[in-house]
C-alpha cells in the first residue's frame, strides 16, 4: 500500500493510491510560514490518511520544485519554502518508511500515462507558470540528476520577454503561455488602450486578472481574442518541438488554464501540425489531460509504487558469479 502526497502553493492533498484510484483522500491548506511548519502540515495530513488506510509500504511526494532525484534534495522551490531542504530524508525520518520525492508535473505526467494507457507521453501543465513531464517507455524522464524536463523553459523566441519564473532566459514558453504572461500582456494592452474592454477590467492594483481576459475573449472582444491567438500560436510552436524531440504517442495539456482550452487548443494544434515533422506528427494524439484534480496525488503514489517494485526486483535478481 502506498500513499501519494501532492504539495501545492495553496493545498496539501494526500490519499492512499491503488492503480489510478485515490482513496481516503484529505486536503488541507498549505502552511507556508516556514519549512518546518510546512513539513508539520504534510505530516499531519499523511497521518490523517494513515489512520484510515493503515501503514503504507512507501510514500510518494510531488512538489512544485526542482528535485535532485537520487537524494530528494530540493534545489529550488516555487511558492513554498523548501529550497535547500533534504525533503526525502526529513519525511523519511518522520514516517519510518521509504519516501520518494519528485517534481509535481512529473507526477502528473506519470498519472496521465497510466490513466490513458500510454508508455510514451508528454504533458504540459499550463497554470501560473508552465510545467511539464515526459514519460518514455513507461518511465519518467528526469535527465542525469533528476532536474531535467523543464518544458516551460525552452525558448520559443530568443528576443522575447523575460521569463516570469525563476529563470534567466528570455522568450521561454512560460513567458508566453502562462497565467502570469497572459495577465502581463492583458495589462499592458489595457493601459495602452484606455477605452477598451480590457481597460475596463483593470483592478484596483492596475492589473487585468486572467479570468477577466478569458471572459473578454469568450465575449468576442478583439483585443482579448488577439492575445489568446498569440498564446495559441506559441503553444503550437512548442508542441511541434516536443513532438520532434520525444515522438510521444500522446501529448496532453493540463493545468488550470486548460479550462480555457476552447479559446486556444484548436489553433495550437493547427500550428503544431504545420511545424512538426510529418512522420512524427501523424503518430501523435493531442488531447486534454484526463487525470483531473487527483492526478498529482495518483502520480505521487505511482512514483512510490514504481520505486518499491524496482527495489524488490533488484533484491530478487540472482547474484552474478565472478570469473
Amino acid at each position: 500500500m502506498v500513499l501519494g502526497v501532492d504539495v501545492g502553493g495553496t493545498k496539501v492533498a494526500v490519499a492512499a493510491v491503488e492503480g489510478v484510484e485515490a482513496a481516503h483522500a484529505v486536503e488541507h491548506p498549505t502552511v507556508t510560514v516556514s519549512a518546518d511548519a510546512l513539513l508539520d502540515g504534510i505530516e499531519h495530513a499523511v497521518r490523517e490518511v494513515i489512520a484510515e488506510a493503515g501503514e503504507p509500504d512507501a510514500i510518494g511526494v510531488g512538489v512544485p520544485s526542482q528535485i535532485e532525484y537520487e537524494t530528494g534534495m530540493v534545489e529550488t522551490s516555487v511558492n513554498i519554502p523548501l529550497t535547500g531542504v533534504p525533503l526525502r530524508e526529513e519525511l523519511g525520518k518522520r514516517f519510518g518508511v521509504p519516501v520518494f520525492v519528485d517534481n509535481d508535473a512529473n507526477c502528473a505526467a506519470l498519472a496521465e500515462a497510466h490513466i490513458v494507457g500510454e508508455d510514451h507521453l508528454v504533458m504540459l501543465t499550463l497554470g501560473t507558470g508552465v510545467g511539464g513531464g515526459v514519460v518514455i517507455g513507461g518511465m519518467t524522464f528526469r535527465g542525469a540528476h533528476g532536474l531535467g524536463a523543464e518544458l516551460g523553459h525552452i525558448s520559443v523566441n530568443p528576443d522575447g520577454p523575460a521569463c516570469p519564473g525563476n529563470c534567466p532566459n528570455r522568450g521561454c514558453l512560460e513567458a508566453y503561455c502562462s497565467g502570469q504572461a497572459l495577465e502581463r500582456d492583458a495589462t499592458e494592452l489595457a493601459r495602452d488602450k484606455p477605452g477598451s474592454r480590457l481597460a475596463a477590467a483593470l483592478d484596483k492594483d492596475g492589473r487585468v486578472d486572467g479570468r477577466e481576459l478569458v471572459t473578454a475573449a469568450e465575449e468576442g472582444d478583439s483585443d482579448a481574442v488577439l492575445l489568446m491567438g498569440r498564446f495559441a500560436r506559441m503553444l503550437g510552436v512548442a508542441i511541434a518541438g516536443y513532438v520532434n524531440v520525444f515522438q510521444p504517442e500522446r501529448f496532453v495539456i493540463g493545468g488550470g488554464l486548460s479550462r480555457a482550452s476552447h479559446l486556444f487548443l484548436d489553433r495550437a494544434v493547427q500550428e503544431a501540425a504545420a511545424r512538426a515533422l510529418p512522420a512524427l506528427y501523424r503518430r501523435v494524439q493531442i488531447s486534454l489531460a484526463q487525470g483531473g484534480p487527483d492526478a498529482g496525488v495518483i502520480g505521487a503514489g505511482l512514483l512510490a509504487e514504481h520505486e518499491i517494485r524496482n527495489t524488490e526486483t533488484a533484491t530478487q535478481a540472482p547474484t552474478q558469479g565472478t570469473a
